[in-house]
């Protein structure tokens, strides 16, 4: 990979993963380094325990509505839940540490084993409390109207197939998550509640008669959960669908990653319109809610940012055009047509020396995520990388010298290359004092400078 391509590599990391995604995951055991291993382990535990208190109060809920009749009954039985939930909290906090016992405490290998074994009883206990005084469907006369089908996708298609079904089979209290505003200005958070089955808005989604539905991804996780992520609505109108084989299988959760415009600012950039505007506040909410290690939907989020960027960046906004393209070029988002990147990268190039080095690296490599061939239009290359230096932008300047240095595209001078490292060094460059030592060291006779641009 060419200097300048590591160069966007590193904006696209710099700019769009703050926090590294593979944390998402319960599994840890997929952790590629073992620096990571310990926050992993940590954002496990916070989610088991976020699933272990919704389950709790779902059951709770649970129990006040199917003893109506009989509230003392009912009561009595919420007593008991609560005496063992304590008991078992108890149990799991003193259990685990023995696990790590034989580990020195407070070394990261005995955090990661306290942590995982805190997020494995959490899981398995989640899972017990869903099983208790589940939704009674079986008390139909009729079995096979009331269960479609043991098989998920059978259920799934008769299930989706009207209002009348969908409400029939969700459950009587749901686990239901929407964004909301967060305290930062521009950022949004996931708030997860629960509410009643009966008060949801049905249908809850079109019908859905196979696999192979565009805009819809089925993932059966195990034999008792599944999940289906809708995307027909578009990306930034994404939901999430958890169901659950209990009696039969039931809809218990329901994900809403939209942002109503109501929840955005009128006017934040004035050359908008106010379309182009709430897209790009849409782009930077999805952007930060799929940053974050805790975030399973990283992928669908950053095709939301994305669908985002290019609706802003219809407006000629440069920093829009330019993060739409390097999210096109990161590999994390679908990639745009070569015209589309194009023109996004020459809008950013008007104001952005980012975006101008971006534009003489597409010139170089075009819509390709990694080149190692030579550069494809090396004077149009040389001649926007001058233009970036030009800005006195001293990360261009270190660039351009690079390329000089190099020979990447049209010229090779070592002459002008000290000539662009001394002026990205008198700006403050670092990295070009490094390149400046490099390129002395590397010649066999003492060089002078001659000029840059």
């Amino acid at each position: 990979m060419n200097t300048v391509k590591r160069f966007i590599f590193t904006l696209v990391v710099a700019l769009l993963l703050p926090v590294s995604a593979v944390y998402a995951q319960d599994d840890c055991s997929k952790v590629g380094s073992s620096l990571e291993m310990v926050p992993c382990s940590e954002a496990a535990k916070k989610a088991a325990d976020a699933q272990l208190n919704v389950s709790y109060k779902r059951l709770m809920s649970r129990l006040e509505s199917d003893y109506r009749a009989d509230p003392a009954l009912g009561k009595e039985y919420a007593a008991k839940v609560k005496e063992s939930q304590r008991a078992w909290l108890k149990l799991r906090d003193a259990n685990c540490p023995l696990e790590a016992f034989e580990i020195e405490s407070g070394m990261p290998a005995h955090v990661f084993a306290v942590n995982s074994c805190i997020a494995r009883m959490s899981r398995k206990r989640s899972t017990y409390l869903d099983k208790i005084s589940p939704e009674q469907l079986q008390q139909s006369s009729d079995k096979s109207a009331a269960c479609p089908s043991e098989d998920f996708m059978t259920f799934l298609e008769a299930f989706s197939a009207d209002s009348q079904s969908q409400r029939r089979l969700t459950a009587m209290t749901v686990k239901s998550l929407v964004l909301k505003p967060a305290a930062e200005a521009g950022r949004f958070e996931p708030i997860v509640t629960g509410v009643k089955g009966a008060e949801l808005s049905y249908p809850l989604m079109a019908p859905i008669p196979s696999r192979k539905i565009v805009g819809v991804k089925i993932q059966e996780v195990d034999d008792s959960h599944s999940i289906v992520v809708d995307k027909r609505a578009g990306w930034s109108n994404m939901k999430v669908f958890n169901f659950s084989r209990q009696a039969c299988w039931v809809l218990e959760g329901v994900e809403d990653w939209s942002i109503s415009a109501k929840e955005l600012v009128v006017a934040s950039k004035p050359k908008m319109s106010k379309e182009e505007n709430f897209c790009y506040q849409r782009a930077e909410a999805f952007e930060a809610l799929g940053a974050p290690e805790d975030q399973p939907l990283t992928v669908e989020l950053y095709e939301a940012t994305l669908e985002n960027l290019l609706c802003a960046a219809r407006s000629g906004d440069p920093l829009a055009s330019y993060k739409a393209a390097i999210l096109s070029l990161s590999g994390m988002a679908p990639q745009v047509p070569t015209d589309t990147l194009e023109s996004l990268f020459k809008a950013a190039a008007t104001t952005l020396p980012l975006g101008a080095m971006g534009l003489s690296q597409f010139y170089c490599d075009g819509n390709e995520l990694t080149s190692t061939g030579p550069c494809k239009h090396p004077a149009l290359a040389e001649e926007t990388l001058i233009h970036a230096a030009k800005t006195g932008s001293p990360v261009a300047l270190s660039f351009l010298g690079s390329a000089f240095e190099r020979g990447e595209m049209k010229t090779k001078d070592m002459a002008r290359a000290l000539a662009c490292y001394q002026m990205a060094v008198a700006q403050g460059d670092e990295g070009a004092i490094r390149m400046l030592e490099h390129l002395k060291q590397d010649s066999a006779n003492e060089l002078k400078a001659s000029y840059c641009f």
